[in-house]
């Protein structure tokens, strides 16, 4: 909690600081405000700022392009350079061994920022919140923070306040083999609705040799922390289930799981039962999408950003059937939480700086570098004016699939989110561990529930009482 309150800190110092003579949009900086450094500009007047981006694959490509958009229109209109550093697989971890260092110095301007690492990032002293941005009237503003829709802002707002901003967002989808469908006698234009339904459809397209083992499996899916949290989002008379309490970690700090105590995880688990009994669900990731690629698995769970991957991958060899998640039950709304990433502003104790920075990630936001990566990677436009553009029109014309994840964004609760659960390593290994487990029959159903609940809440209060 002590570290949390460096954010309102930081907050009071910017406001204090942008109320001087001096430097107007200044910001607090552990090390002190300083002069830009030596490189900041290139003698030209040129400022140079660092992005650090997580971007792989296809998400790498597309990052390189709008960055190079950026540096040859805007940037080059304003003065401005960016420069683009992939940091591996995650942002925050780099950062946390930079704070642990007191090496603020090192930061970049702008960080790739995924939902899972928001309450790591809470805790450094030199984050810069955007409602300050937005607020305080010494910034241009070309993304308006209204046109950003309510699922992205809540997906990286904390105790009210927008921390980052959405850059690549999405929602988790099933992916299905029509052909195996209809081979099977499933009507492969209405895929389950249900978890009973997908228990069904689990068994029927399951394959088995002569001897009984089975060479394609009805079900593929590896049952972490972002998946269960997707299946358990609906799962909740209010039609939003948190996760954890204090608003899954947004309102305050998150303190407990709460799907223990109000049933929720059991009665996801009661369901599930049905998909294990069938005995065609594969509980292991070894390869899933790839797997599925190959025939071996009939329905997988990925991402709405791998949409494009997952057609070409299928193109050639069976017709890719897309779906939104199944509910739990008849009782419950299906619903999605926000999955990708945002980007953060970090104060480098240089206004001209801050400036630059955020240009840069305003232009990132925009409609048309939305429909850029909703076009070639699969992510959801942030801002509502994204969807109401003649590009966005033609693109689902032309592919229906990608309407699915828009149409489940729509129709899922804001407040349902990945919750801010501090250390969210551990949920994601007590998952998948207990629901290998369970597959398996080396523990039971009632286990892996206690298991997961009873030591993630254990984990979780001591790393509170030893982080304060």
């Amino acid at each position: 909690m002590k570290k949390l309150l460096s954010l309102a800190l930081s907050a009071v110092l910017l406001l204090a600081l942008l109320a001087g003579c001096g430097d107007k949009s200044g910001t607090s900086n552990p090390g002190g405000d300083t002069p830009a450094s030596p490189d900041a500009s290139d003698g030209a007047g040129t400022i140079t700022i660092e992005y650090w981006n997580s971007a792989e694959g296809a998400m790498a490509t597309s990052t390189e392009y709008l960055v190079n958009q950026f540096n040859e229109t805007v940037g080059k209109e304003k003065g401005i350079f960016v420069n683009s550093v992939f940091q591996g697989g995650d942002v925050v971890e780099k950062l946390k061994t930079l704070v642990q260092a007191n090496d603020y110095k090192n930061f970049p301007d702008v960080g790739q920022i995924y939902a899972a690492g928001l309450s790591t990032v809470l805790q450094m002293e030199n984050l810069v919140p955007l409602d300050i941005i937005y607020s305080s009237g010494e910034y241009e503003i070309t993304l308006q923070k209204e046109d950003i829709y309510e699922n992205f802002l809540r997906s990286y707002t904390y105790e009210g306040q927008l921390i980052s901003l959405p850059l690549n967002a999405s929602t988790m989808l099933m992916y299905y083999n029509k052909d195996a469908a209809r081979e099977a006698g499933l009507n492969p234009d209405a895929p389950p609705a249900t978890i009973e339904e997908l228990a069904q459809w689990t068994d029927k397209l399951t394959v088995r040799d002569g001897s009984g083992a089975v060479t394609r499996y009805g079900l593929n899916i590896q049952m972490d922390r972002y998946e269960l949290v997707n299946f358990l989002s609906g799962v909740s008379d209010t039609g939003c289930n948190y996760i954890g309490d204090n608003g899954g970690g947004r309102d305050a700090m998150i303190s407990k799981l709460t799907i223990g105590e109000d049933g929720s995880l059991m009665t996801f688990l009661n369901e599930w039962e049905k998909v294990i009994a069938t005995g065609g669900y594969k509980a292991v990731n070894d390869d899933e999408r790839g797997e599925f690629a190959n025939g071996l698995s009939a329905i997988n769970f990925q991402s709405s950003a791998q949409l494009a991957a997952m057609a070409s991958n299928a193109e050639g060899k069976f017709e890719l059937g897309v779906a939104p998640l199944p509910a739990c039950s008849s009782q419950y709304k299906a619903s999605a939480a926000v999955g990708g990433g945002s980007i953060a502003l970090f104060d480098k104790g240089d206004a001209a700086r801050r400036q630059a920075a955020w240009e840069f990630m305003q232009f990132m936001a925009s409609p048309d570098s939305q429909m850029y990566l909703f076009e070639n990677n699969g992510y959801l436009p942030v801002c509502k004016s994204a969807y109401e553009t003649d590009a966005y029109q033609a693109f689902i014309d032309e592919n229906p699939n990608a309407a699915v994840a828009v149409e489940q964004l729509k129709n899922s609760d804001p407040g349902m989110q990945e919750p801010m659960d501090l250390i969210n390593w551990e949920l994601n290994t007590l998952c998948k561990e207990n629901f290998i487990a369970w597959t398996a029959g080396e523990i039971t159903k009632q286990e892996c529930h206690d298991n997961i609940v009873d030591n993630f809440n254990a984990k979780l209060t001591e790393y509170i009482r030893a982080n304060g």
